[in-house]
């Protein structure tokens, strides 16, 4: 998967900020609050092509299986692609 230009990731404690910086913050007026998966998902989506691999690096971090967090991982990347911040 594919990340959108035009945004930065802070950590904070056990959440992510994700915000617009540059060209892209003339057309994005929001700053997206992420939980620490989600944040996961985010900083390692160029390492997977399908949501099946993601699921599986997620599953590994976690310690859980891939089926326990496939749901989860589906919802996240569908969220970040309708924004577009994945493409």
């Amino acid at each position: 998967m594919k990340k959108s230009k035009g945004y930065l990731i802070k950590q904070l404690e056990d959440e992510w900020i994700l915000l617009p910086v540059g060209e892209k913050t003339e057309t994005v007026h929001e700053v997206l609050s992420l939980s620490e998966t989600a944040g996961f998902i985010y900083e390692h989506a160029e390492e997977a092509e399908t949501i099946e691999q993601l699921a599986l690096l997620v599953a590994k971090e976690y310690k859980v299986t891939p089926d326990e967090v496939y749901e989860d991982v589906e919802a996240v990347v569908q969220l970040l692609k309708a924004k577009e911040i994945l493409l």
